[in-house]
Protein backbone atom coordinates (compact mmCIF):
# COMPACT_ATOMS: atom_id res chain seq x y z
CA UNK A 1 0.00 0.00 0.00
CA UNK A 2 1.68 3.66 -0.98
CA UNK A 3 -1.24 6.22 0.01
CA UNK A 4 -0.98 9.83 -0.58
CA UNK A 5 -0.25 9.53 -4.81
CA UNK A 6 2.33 7.06 -4.32
CA UNK A 7 2.22 4.88 -7.77
CA UNK A 8 3.76 2.06 -9.23
CA UNK A 9 4.28 2.63 -13.05
CA UNK A 10 6.19 -0.11 -15.26
CA UNK A 11 9.73 1.28 -17.01
CA UNK A 12 9.75 0.30 -20.52
CA UNK A 13 11.82 -2.57 -19.58
CA UNK A 14 9.01 -3.71 -17.35
CA UNK A 15 10.99 -2.42 -13.96
CA UNK A 16 8.63 -0.89 -10.73
CA UNK A 17 10.28 2.63 -9.88
CA UNK A 18 8.10 4.36 -7.55
CA UNK A 19 7.18 8.20 -8.00
CA UNK A 20 5.77 10.08 -5.58
CA UNK A 21 2.30 12.22 -6.06
CA UNK A 22 1.12 14.64 -3.72
CA UNK A 23 0.33 14.20 -0.14
CA UNK A 24 3.19 14.84 2.83
CA UNK A 25 5.45 11.86 2.00
CA UNK A 26 6.32 13.88 -1.27
CA UNK A 27 6.81 17.00 0.57
CA UNK A 28 9.06 15.48 3.42
CA UNK A 29 10.56 13.75 0.18
CA UNK A 30 11.64 16.95 -1.24
CA UNK A 31 12.64 18.75 1.14
CA UNK A 32 15.30 15.74 2.07
CA UNK A 33 16.49 15.54 -1.04
CA UNK A 34 17.17 19.71 -1.26
CA UNK A 35 18.43 19.36 1.79
CA UNK A 36 21.17 16.67 0.64
CA UNK A 37 21.45 18.61 -2.82
CA UNK A 38 22.18 21.94 -0.10
CA UNK A 39 24.87 19.76 1.47
CA UNK A 40 26.37 18.68 -2.29
CA UNK A 41 25.10 15.60 -2.76
CA UNK A 42 24.46 13.83 -5.80
CA UNK A 43 20.46 11.93 -4.90
CA UNK A 44 20.49 8.46 -6.32
CA UNK A 45 17.06 6.90 -6.75
CA UNK A 46 17.12 2.86 -5.97
CA UNK A 47 14.63 1.08 -8.18
CA UNK A 48 14.00 -1.68 -6.46
CA UNK A 49 11.95 -2.02 -3.38
CA UNK A 50 13.28 -0.26 -0.04
CA UNK A 51 13.11 -3.76 1.61
CA UNK A 52 15.56 -4.46 -0.43
CA UNK A 53 19.59 -3.39 -0.04
CA UNK A 54 20.50 -0.94 -2.54
CA UNK A 55 23.54 -2.55 -4.19
CA UNK A 56 23.61 -1.16 -7.03
CA UNK A 57 24.25 2.71 -6.90
CA UNK A 58 27.41 3.49 -6.82
CA UNK A 59 26.73 5.55 -3.24
CA UNK A 60 28.62 6.41 -0.28
CA UNK A 61 25.20 6.58 2.01
CA UNK A 62 21.95 5.11 1.68
CA UNK A 63 18.55 6.47 3.27
CA UNK A 64 15.51 4.26 3.32
CA UNK A 65 11.73 5.09 4.27
CA UNK A 66 9.77 3.02 6.58
CA UNK A 67 12.56 0.77 7.24
CA UNK A 68 14.53 0.32 10.20
CA UNK A 69 18.24 -1.16 10.89
CA UNK A 70 16.85 -4.83 11.75
CA UNK A 71 15.49 -4.81 8.16
CA UNK A 72 17.89 -3.41 5.87
CA UNK A 73 21.00 -2.33 6.17
CA UNK A 74 21.57 1.57 6.00
CA UNK A 75 22.52 4.73 7.62
CA UNK A 76 19.38 6.79 8.29
CA UNK A 77 15.87 5.81 7.73
CA UNK A 78 12.65 8.05 7.64
CA UNK A 79 9.16 7.90 8.56
CA UNK A 80 5.84 9.73 9.36
CA UNK A 81 4.89 9.97 12.68
CA UNK A 82 1.88 9.45 14.50
CA UNK A 83 0.61 12.92 12.46
CA UNK A 84 0.61 13.12 9.05
CA UNK A 85 2.57 16.34 8.55
CA UNK A 86 5.48 15.13 10.88
CA UNK A 87 8.54 13.04 9.71
CA UNK A 88 11.65 11.41 11.63
CA UNK A 89 15.12 10.14 10.59
CA UNK A 90 17.43 8.25 12.40
CA UNK A 91 20.45 6.12 11.62
CA UNK A 92 18.56 3.23 14.13
CA UNK A 93 14.47 3.80 12.95
CA UNK A 94 11.69 5.14 13.84
CA UNK A 95 8.94 5.12 16.74
CA UNK A 96 10.52 3.24 19.90
CA UNK A 97 13.54 2.25 17.46
CA UNK A 98 14.64 5.67 17.45
CA UNK A 99 17.87 6.74 18.94
CA UNK A 100 16.55 9.39 20.43
CA UNK A 101 13.91 7.91 22.17
CA UNK A 102 15.89 4.94 24.07
CA UNK A 103 15.80 7.32 27.30
CA UNK A 104 13.48 10.19 28.04
CA UNK A 105 13.57 12.96 26.42
CA UNK A 106 15.01 16.37 28.56
CA UNK A 107 12.17 18.50 29.15
CA UNK A 108 13.28 20.90 31.85
CA UNK A 109 14.59 23.59 29.70
CA UNK A 110 11.23 23.76 27.82
CA UNK A 111 8.98 26.80 28.97
CA UNK A 112 5.23 25.62 30.19
CA UNK A 113 3.03 28.44 28.96
CA UNK A 114 4.88 27.65 25.06
CA UNK A 115 4.01 24.40 25.54
CA UNK A 116 0.40 24.88 26.16
CA UNK A 117 0.29 27.49 23.86
CA UNK A 118 1.65 25.26 20.55
CA UNK A 119 -0.32 22.58 22.05
CA UNK A 120 -3.44 24.28 22.08
CA UNK A 121 -3.23 25.27 18.54
CA UNK A 122 -2.45 21.63 17.52
CA UNK A 123 -5.13 20.31 18.71
CA UNK A 124 -7.70 23.06 17.46
CA UNK A 125 -6.20 22.11 14.20
CA UNK A 126 -7.00 18.12 14.56
CA UNK A 127 -10.44 19.27 16.02
CA UNK A 128 -11.43 21.87 13.01
CA UNK A 129 -9.94 19.39 10.30
CA UNK A 130 -11.02 16.39 11.79
CA UNK A 131 -7.32 14.87 9.96
CA UNK A 132 -5.35 12.02 11.10
CA UNK A 133 -3.17 9.44 9.71
CA UNK A 134 -5.81 7.09 8.57
CA UNK A 135 -8.95 8.00 6.76
CA UNK A 136 -11.63 9.25 9.23
CA UNK A 137 -15.57 9.52 8.55
CA UNK A 138 -16.53 13.46 8.96
CA UNK A 139 -16.70 14.47 12.30
CA UNK A 140 -20.39 14.79 13.54
CA UNK A 141 -22.23 14.73 16.72
CA UNK A 142 -21.43 10.92 18.71
CA UNK A 143 -24.22 8.62 19.45
CA UNK A 144 -25.50 8.46 23.11
CA UNK A 145 -22.53 7.22 25.07
CA UNK A 146 -21.77 7.60 28.78
CA UNK A 147 -19.24 10.36 29.97
CA UNK A 148 -16.97 8.32 31.79
CA UNK A 149 -16.02 5.68 28.92
CA UNK A 150 -12.16 5.10 28.25
CA UNK A 151 -11.31 4.73 24.66
CA UNK A 152 -9.63 1.99 23.53
CA UNK A 153 -8.46 2.37 19.34
CA UNK A 154 -7.63 -0.96 17.92
CA UNK A 155 -4.85 -1.67 15.84
CA UNK A 156 -3.82 -3.88 13.17
CA UNK A 157 -3.01 -7.04 14.02
CA UNK A 158 0.10 -7.73 11.42
CA UNK A 159 1.35 -3.86 12.15
CA UNK A 160 5.53 -3.96 12.30
CA UNK A 161 4.91 -2.15 16.20
CA UNK A 162 2.70 -5.37 17.41
CA UNK A 163 5.40 -7.58 16.11
CA UNK A 164 8.40 -5.95 17.55
CA UNK A 165 7.22 -3.60 20.31
CA UNK A 166 3.76 -5.79 21.68
CA UNK A 167 3.91 -7.93 24.77
CA UNK A 168 0.27 -9.00 24.25
CA UNK A 169 -1.16 -9.77 21.21
CA UNK A 170 -4.37 -7.55 19.23
CA UNK A 171 -7.11 -10.20 19.97
CA UNK A 172 -5.59 -10.39 23.66
CA UNK A 173 -5.35 -7.19 24.29
CA UNK A 174 -8.95 -6.59 23.13
CA UNK A 175 -10.52 -9.63 25.07
CA UNK A 176 -8.65 -8.02 28.24
CA UNK A 177 -10.20 -4.70 28.40
CA UNK A 178 -13.66 -5.92 27.38
CA UNK A 179 -13.57 -8.40 30.30
CA UNK A 180 -12.31 -6.09 32.30
CA UNK A 181 -14.70 -3.47 31.54
CA UNK A 182 -17.26 -5.95 32.37
CA UNK A 183 -16.48 -7.19 35.38
CA UNK A 184 -15.56 -3.53 36.72
CA UNK A 185 -18.51 -1.98 35.10
CA UNK A 186 -16.34 0.29 33.80
CA UNK A 187 -17.28 1.86 30.00
CA UNK A 188 -15.31 1.46 27.22
CA UNK A 189 -15.33 2.32 23.56
CA UNK A 190 -13.38 0.41 20.89
CA UNK A 191 -13.00 1.76 17.63
CA UNK A 192 -11.90 -0.60 14.68
CA UNK A 193 -8.59 0.00 12.98
CA UNK A 194 -9.43 1.42 9.41
CA UNK A 195 -6.36 -1.02 8.19
CA UNK A 196 -8.54 -3.91 9.18
CA UNK A 197 -9.09 -6.44 6.55
CA UNK A 198 -11.92 -8.29 5.52
CA UNK A 199 -10.90 -12.29 5.63
CA UNK A 200 -7.56 -11.64 7.40
CA UNK A 201 -9.26 -9.75 10.33
CA UNK A 202 -12.97 -10.68 10.85
CA UNK A 203 -12.02 -12.51 13.98
CA UNK A 204 -11.05 -9.92 15.51
CA UNK A 205 -13.92 -7.21 14.21
CA UNK A 206 -16.49 -9.83 15.13
CA UNK A 207 -14.72 -10.49 18.10
CA UNK A 208 -15.59 -6.36 19.21
CA UNK A 209 -18.87 -6.20 17.95
CA UNK A 210 -19.67 -9.67 20.17
CA UNK A 211 -18.73 -8.04 23.24
CA UNK A 212 -20.23 -5.09 22.29
CA UNK A 213 -23.24 -6.38 21.36
CA UNK A 214 -22.88 -8.94 25.00
CA UNK A 215 -21.90 -6.09 27.92
CA UNK A 216 -23.82 -2.79 28.69
CA UNK A 217 -20.39 -1.16 29.13
CA UNK A 218 -18.69 -2.26 26.11
CA UNK A 219 -19.80 -0.31 22.82
CA UNK A 220 -18.13 -0.38 19.65
CA UNK A 221 -18.13 2.90 17.85
CA UNK A 222 -16.84 4.32 13.76
CA UNK A 223 -16.64 7.74 14.81
CA UNK A 224 -13.71 10.31 13.76
CA UNK A 225 -11.10 9.67 16.30
CA UNK A 226 -10.77 13.10 17.22
CA UNK A 227 -14.65 12.97 18.44
CA UNK A 228 -13.88 9.88 20.37
CA UNK A 229 -10.65 11.04 22.33
CA UNK A 230 -12.25 14.40 22.59
CA UNK A 231 -15.10 12.67 24.51
CA UNK A 232 -13.37 10.37 27.03
CA UNK A 233 -12.20 10.50 30.05
CA UNK A 234 -9.13 8.67 28.55
CA UNK A 235 -7.48 6.40 26.18
CA UNK A 236 -5.95 2.69 26.40
CA UNK A 237 -4.03 1.61 23.86
CA UNK A 238 -0.99 -1.23 23.41
CA UNK A 239 0.82 1.33 21.17
CA UNK A 240 -1.09 3.32 18.70
CA UNK A 241 -0.26 6.42 17.63
CA UNK A 242 -3.54 7.44 18.55
CA UNK A 243 -2.17 7.48 21.76
CA UNK A 244 0.19 10.05 20.89
CA UNK A 245 -3.09 12.10 19.46
CA UNK A 246 -4.55 11.72 22.47
CA UNK A 247 -1.55 13.68 24.17
CA UNK A 248 -1.88 16.28 21.83
CA UNK A 249 -5.74 16.23 23.05
CA UNK A 250 -4.78 16.70 26.85
CA UNK A 251 -6.15 12.96 27.89
CA UNK A 252 -4.23 10.89 30.33
CA UNK A 253 -2.65 7.74 28.13
CA UNK A 254 -2.31 4.18 29.50
CA UNK A 255 0.39 2.36 27.21
CA UNK A 256 0.56 -1.57 27.46
CA UNK A 257 3.54 -1.93 24.70
CA UNK A 258 6.46 0.19 23.45
CA UNK A 259 6.20 3.27 22.02
CA UNK A 260 8.11 6.76 21.24
CA UNK A 261 5.91 8.37 23.69
CA UNK A 262 5.56 5.74 26.64
CA UNK A 263 7.48 8.90 28.39
CA UNK A 264 4.82 10.36 29.55
CA UNK A 265 2.14 7.52 29.96
CA UNK A 266 0.91 5.28 32.44
CA UNK A 267 2.31 2.13 31.33
CA UNK A 268 0.48 -1.07 32.17
CA UNK A 269 -0.09 -4.66 31.99
CA UNK A 270 -3.13 -7.07 32.76
CA UNK A 271 -2.17 -6.97 36.76
CA UNK A 272 -2.10 -3.13 37.00
CA UNK A 273 -5.15 -1.80 35.35
CA UNK A 274 -6.70 -0.69 38.44
CA UNK A 275 -4.12 1.54 39.13
CA UNK A 276 -4.31 2.59 35.18
CA UNK A 277 -8.02 3.29 35.64
CA UNK A 278 -6.72 5.49 38.77
CA UNK A 279 -4.34 7.38 36.63
CA UNK A 280 -7.22 7.80 34.16
CA UNK A 281 -9.57 9.44 36.28
CA UNK A 282 -7.01 11.32 38.68
CA UNK A 283 -3.64 11.93 36.50
CA UNK A 284 -1.78 14.16 38.65
CA UNK A 285 -1.02 17.78 37.58
CA UNK A 286 2.74 17.74 36.40
CA UNK A 287 1.99 14.73 34.82
CA UNK A 288 -0.68 16.23 32.53
CA UNK A 289 2.63 19.18 32.56
CA UNK A 290 4.82 16.85 31.38
CA UNK A 291 2.73 15.52 28.63
CA UNK A 292 1.89 18.80 27.31
CA UNK A 293 6.17 19.24 27.26
CA UNK A 294 6.67 16.02 25.83
CA UNK A 295 4.15 17.07 22.57
CA UNK A 296 6.03 20.00 22.08
CA UNK A 297 9.49 18.80 22.26
CA UNK A 298 8.30 15.84 20.12
CA UNK A 299 7.39 18.18 17.63
CA UNK A 300 9.39 21.10 17.31
CA UNK A 301 13.13 19.04 18.17
CA UNK A 302 12.48 15.39 17.67
CA UNK A 303 10.53 15.62 14.32
CA UNK A 304 10.33 17.47 11.25
CA UNK A 305 7.24 19.46 10.01
CA UNK A 306 6.27 19.80 6.54
CA UNK A 307 3.33 22.18 7.32
CA UNK A 308 3.95 25.05 5.34
CA UNK A 309 4.36 27.78 8.32
CA UNK A 310 7.11 25.35 9.81
CA UNK A 311 9.16 24.72 6.31
CA UNK A 312 11.48 27.24 7.32
CA UNK A 313 12.52 25.85 10.77
CA UNK A 314 12.49 22.12 9.37
CA UNK A 315 14.61 23.13 6.74
CA UNK A 316 17.07 24.61 8.96
CA UNK A 317 17.08 21.66 11.35
CA UNK A 318 17.62 19.03 9.08
CA UNK A 319 20.46 21.16 7.59
CA UNK A 320 22.34 20.82 10.38
CA UNK A 321 21.07 17.00 11.32
CA UNK A 322 21.73 15.75 7.84
CA UNK A 323 25.44 17.62 8.24
CA UNK A 324 26.46 15.99 10.99
CA UNK A 325 24.52 12.50 10.53
CA UNK A 326 25.75 11.98 7.24
CA UNK A 327 29.58 13.08 8.15
CA UNK A 328 29.65 10.44 11.30
CA UNK A 329 28.26 7.96 9.20
CA UNK A 330 31.08 5.24 8.71
CA UNK A 331 33.09 5.68 5.42
CA UNK A 332 32.68 3.18 2.20
CA UNK A 333 35.90 1.48 0.80
CA UNK A 334 37.67 4.90 -0.61
CA UNK A 335 36.41 5.21 -4.13
CA UNK A 336 36.64 9.47 -5.16
CA UNK A 337 32.90 8.38 -7.41
CA UNK A 338 31.19 7.77 -3.82
CA UNK A 339 32.08 10.85 -2.16
CA UNK A 340 29.32 12.89 -3.24
CA UNK A 341 26.79 10.21 -3.39
CA UNK A 342 23.45 9.30 -1.54
CA UNK A 343 21.10 6.29 -2.67
CA UNK A 344 17.74 7.23 -1.91
CA UNK A 345 15.15 4.67 -1.53
CA UNK A 346 11.88 6.61 -1.11
CA UNK A 347 8.56 4.09 -0.15
CA UNK A 348 5.32 6.26 0.98
CA UNK A 349 4.02 2.42 3.15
Amino acid sequence: MYPYGWVLPDEPDGTKRLISGAGYWARFETLLRGCLAELGFEVLEQQEHPRVPDVKNDARFRLYAHQNRRDVPGHLFYKQTHLPDFFTIDPLGWGADHSGMQSAPELGGIEEAEAERFVRALRRVLLETGRSKHPQPARRPLASLPDDYIFVPTQTPRDYVQRHHAPITVPDFVRLIADWGHRNRQNVVFKLHPGLLGGQDDDLIEAVRGYAAGSDYVFCLDGNIHDLIASSRGVFTINSGVGFESLVHGKPVVTFGNCDYKWVTFRADARSLGGAREFVFGQPDHAARQALKFVYYYCTRHAFSVEDERLVQSRARLLDYLAGALSAAPPPAPSPRRATRASFSSDGK
